[in-house]
């Protein structure tokens, strides 16, 4: 974690604990439109200046979020096995109060910013850092004041002011187990009387760190089957087919029983499964293998910025405002595992791929197993027991997995992730009288979102196990012709690809697994490019009404927005729904996928359809400040957006007061609604696909739309009291969220859980859940976990939330040591967050709960640990400053119960790290900034996840060495 959890403790003191007088130096511009005076400190705002960002090291965009205390569930990092970050890689978001990454109001220099088309958040990777001169963090709801997704409040970055000259830097961080991550800005900055321009540019790059770097991150099974751990992969369990044994209604296939390859813990798989479980049944014999070593902690990523503002004061009461951003991000090497399970299978063998006798590792089995004596107390002849091949499970196999893909070098399977935005925003504003100003501004942004990954085509596979794989093949014979076999079993695979552990069976190659042109074949790259756009056209009026109060003039503003989105979804022509709905339509086109769902051709991915969607808002709003007195105030707001059609509109009021009791105390508070409307591709017919761990194994999600949601609303409440005495500030606010409406997907877990009960008698075929269990495609049609292929899930306006806590932040600071030393402190305690009860189809799949100190995976709400703080002591002497901050989270629980130790991992401990920032100003107007993160090189609590901890709430970084440079030329 980065030492930025020591700077809200600070920013109290600059932005809420002053007097009046004091405030006034200090300009709050977020929180209303009434600009330039004290009373905004009315609201909870904290700021985050340039100069306290550079005393803790100059933290990224994302360092700096994860610190915040009031922030929780923070996308950033790579985590792709968590369904509210999977292909979201390079992306970053805030989410105050845990509320949703979609429910913070992200702006710049107080204008909107689009929404990323992955991760329906503003991307906060994007902010041009080297141009921001402050961050105000409104921790209040705020759609009185700007509208939609303000739900928890409002992040407003705002650009440098005041440069005149040239700016440039760079860092570097050490980071153990990679190549490390660095940055370069410039900043150039112009002034004259009349006018000021500002260019800034950046570049940042983050290395790849390999989950094989952290010995923690890949446990082994026994203490962790969730750890990374998948019962399908290669070598797997498979069925023996044979005519002697004819097809029945228990036995579709017509098998003597299933066996596993011999050569799976040769190979560093875990057996299981295989045994008998009551009389003449038996489990599926499983090889569980690790897929998180091929993948990363972090990926690499290359990010550019630049950004410019021109200001021009046009006659006397006139100016003009313009500014500009562009900014890329490049995930140039995603990796993922070596290729995904066979969640679907040939249209024609519902649940099974069919490997014929033919095929050479079918020839190579029967050879090594003349007698087979493993399966079900069956003995004979494989000859006679296999002569209708053999079968592999679709839920329990994939074409790549111990071995390493063959396309990558015997790795990971690779994508690639890319952003890039452009926004432009230009403004006139000016004053008609003394007591009249005006502002009118529009601003267009679009994001375009690239990301590519493979994938298995169902039908390819199925024609190269039965040898007519490959792009050359135009025979009818099998094997020939430019034909190739593919091998599903173990005599293809030569050895490990992590641990080096080789195959004591495998001698040449049997079949064409290591040909690429067959592997490029059936291993399909596909791709989504999805762009999104955003205009705003805002216009204000804000003044003076002439009427006095016992504290001065009555101030007002009044304004109205329009705002249009658009997003457009581009596919390649097997995601595209419209075009390849089921595997059939691979070589049979769409016509062949007649009346059957459309679910890809992809034995794993989801397909989706191409998409332009629109949608327009229209608002109007108003504030009123009342200055009852000297040392009391009250602010009012309103606001009215209309989305039209099936949406409609909301209103919604806030009431906020100001009470300096006396110098030394100041008591606040606010009330007041906040919303957030449903976004355009959330309310249009279709759906996409995550992949989300159900027993033990990934399988297909689908998440359809809802044309009938509608607005999510809060009532929200905030009271607090500011103090200062000599050195000494602080405040403590308490805030409760009473959220109704919130637009969520159904639980996951909740959904399986009614149907699969852990420790519990399944309730497959239970009339009372029919309608649960017909969101379950099953292979064969056969309700089990080991069947389950897809599962459907919903947008819903879901379950209440009720969330309330604490805020403090504390500051003292004196004169010793030859300088100043001071003390702060920082920290957020949820008091709670109660979830309603969930209902999806008349079935309660998830009861009401409390989410507060939980981990609470696949359920509508994020990690919530209890309590996160800081502490730091800062000395500052002359050119020198030092400051050494203590972060803490607190410890939670995992709610699940797992096997097969239900009780390891189950509390998740606490963590705490120390980080040392030194900052010495150096002659010929340079600044070096030194940092150590994580002093003592803490582990990240272990959670029983795929990756061993908790992406949103941890860091798997250890200890950090950072060391940056600026150098001024002429710069003020």
């Amino acid at each position: 974690m980065s030492g930025a959890c020591g700077i809200l403790a600070t920013a109290v003191t600059t932005a809420l604990a002053q007097d009046t007088s004091e405030v006034a130096e200090v300009v709050i511009v977020t929180g209303s439109y009434i600009r330039g005076t004290a009373e905004d400190a009315a609201l909870p705002v904290d700021v985050i200046s340039s100069d306290e960002l550079e005393k803790i090291g100059s933290p990224t965009t994302l360092d700096l979020i994860k610190s915040l205390t009031i922030s929780n569930g923070v996308l950033g990092d790579t985590n792709q096995f968590d369904v509210r970050a999977q292909g979201n890689e390079g992306a970053g978001s805030i989410n105050l109060r845990g509320l949703g990454r979609e429910r913070t109001l992200v702006l710049l220099n107080g204008r909107r910013l689009v929404k990323n088309p992955f991760t329906d958040a503003v991307d906060t990777n994007i902010i041009p850092t080297s141009a921001i001169g402050r961050i105000e963090v409104l921790k209040d709801g705020a759609a009185a004041t700007y509208g939609s997704d303000a739900i928890a409040g409002v992040v407003n970055f705002i650009t440098k002011e005041n440069l005149d000259g040239l700016e440039i830097g760079g860092d570097f961080k050490q980071i153990d187990g990679s190549d490390g991550d660095y940055t370069a800005n410039l900043s150039w900055g112009w002034r004259s009387d009349r006018a000021s321009l500002l260019v800034s540019g950046g570049y940042q790059h983050r290395s790849e760190l390999k989950v094989l770097e952290r010995d923690w991150a890949f446990p082994a099974f026994a203490d962790s089957p969730q750890g990374g751990w998948s019962g399908g992969g290669n070598p797997s369990g498979f069925i023996l087919r044979s005519s002697v044994v004819p097809p029945s209604a228990t036995n579709p296939l017509g098998s003597p029983g299933t066996m596993r390859d011999a050569q799976c813990a040769a190979l560093g798989g875990v057996p299981t499964g295989g045994v008998q479980t009551s009389p003449g049944v038996f489990s599926f014999p499983a090889c569980n293998w690790q897929f998180t070593p091929y993948d990363n902690l972090t990926e690499k990523e290359d990010r550019y910025q630049v950004f410019t503002s021109f200001n021009v004061d046009i006659g006397e009461s006139t100016s003009f405002h313009i500014e500009g951003l562009y900014a890329k991000t490049e995930v140039p090497e995603y990796k993922t595992s070596p290729s995904y399970l066979a969640l679907q299978s040939p249209v024609a063998t519902p649940g099974v791929f069919l490997v014929p006798n033919a095929n050479p590792g079918v020839q190579d089995f029967i050879a090594h197993n003349p007698t087979v004596t493993t399966f079900q107390g069956v003995t004979g002849p494989s000859a006679v027991l296999m002569d209708r091949g053999i079968a592999l499970a679709a839920a329990t196999f994939r074409p790549y997995a111990l071995g390493g893909n063959p396309a990558f070098g015997f790795s990971a399977s690779e994508g690639t992730r890319e952003y890039e935005a452009f926004r432009v925003s230009a403004g006139l504003s000016g004053d008609i009288t003394d007591n009249l100003s005006w502002d009118f501004a529009v601003t267009y942004m679009e994001e375009e979102a690239f990301r590519s990954g493979r994938d298995t085509l169902v039908d390819r596979l199925q024609a190269a196990l039965n040898g007519f794989g490959g792009p050359n093949c135009t025979g009818a014979t099998a094997g020939a012709n430019g034909c190739m076999w593919f091998n599903p079993f173990s005599s293809a695979v030569a050895r490990n690809a992590i641990t080096g552990a080789t195959n004591p069976a495998f001698t040449t190659p049997v079949g064409d697994n290591l040909n690429p042109d067959l592997i490029n074949w059936f291993f399909h790259d596909g791709f989504t490019r999805t762009t999104n756009d955003i205009t705003v056209v805002d216009a204000v009026l804000t003044g003076r009404t002439g009427w006095t109060l016992g504290g001065g003039d009555v101030a007002w503003a009044f304004g109205a927005q329009y705002r249009e989105t658009n997003r457009k979804n581009e596919l390649d022509d097997f995601t595209n729904l419209d075009i390849t709905p089921c595997p059939s339509a691979v070589t049979g086109g769409a016509a062949a996928c007649a009346g059957r769902p459309a679910t890809g051709p992809y034995v794993f991915l989801g397909g989706a359809f191409e998409s332009d969607l629109s949608q327009d808002v229209y608002a109007t709003f108003g504030e009123l400040r009342l200055p009852w007195a000297d040392n009391f105030e009250m602010q009012l707001a309103a606001r009215y957006e209309d989305y039209g059609g099936r949406v409609g509109d909301t209103f919604d009021p806030k009431l906020s007061v100001r009470w300096q009791v006396f110098d030394a105390l100041a008591l606040r508070g606010s009330v007041g609604t906040t919303f957030r409307g449903p976004p355009e591709d959330q309310i249009a017919p279709g759906s996409i696909t995550s992949l989300q761990n159900i027993a033990g194994s990934f399988r297909a999600v689908d998440i359809f739309n809802n044309p009938d949601l509608e607005p999510e609303s809060a009532t929200t409440f905030n009271v607090g009291m500011i103090t200062q005495i000599g050195g000494f500030s602080g405040s403590l606010d308490y805030w409760n969220f009473d959220f109704d409406n919130p637009i969520v997907v159904e639980p996951v877990g909740g959904i399986v859980n009614a149907i699969f009960p852990t420790g519990q008698p399944n309730n497959c075929g239970n009339p009372a859940v029919a309608g649960v269990q017909a969101r379950f495609t099953f292979a064969n049609g056969v309700c089990s976990t080991t069947n389950i292929q897809r599962v459907r899930v919903n947008r819903v306006n879901g379950a209440p939330v009720k969330t309330d806590g604490l805020d403090l932040g504390l500051q003292y600071e004196f004169d010793a040591l030859g300088g100043s030393l001071g003390f702060g402190v920082n920290a957020t305690y949820i008091l709670s967050y109660d979830v309603d009860a969930t209902v999806v189809e008349g079935v309660t799949v998830a009861p009401a709960f409390e989410a507060v100190g939980f981990l609470n995976y696949q359920t509508t709400a994020i990690p919530l640990p209890e309590w996160k703080g800081n502490a730091y002591v800062e000395w500052a002497a002359g050119r020198h400053n030092l400051r050494f901050t203590t972060n803490y989270i607190d410890g939670y629980t995992d709610q699940r119960t797992l096997a097969p130790n239900p009780t390891l991992g189950k509390n998740i401990d606490e963590f705490i790290t120390y980080d040392l920032n030194y900052r010495v100003e150096l002659p010929w107007d340079m600044r070096m900034v030194a940092s150590v993160e994580n002093l003592t090189d803490e582990d990240p609590p272990f959670v029983r996840l795929e990756l061993a901890y908790d992406p949103f709430t941890a860091s798997a970084f250890g200890r950090i060495y950072k060391l940056g440079l600026t150098k001024r030329f002429g710069a003020e």
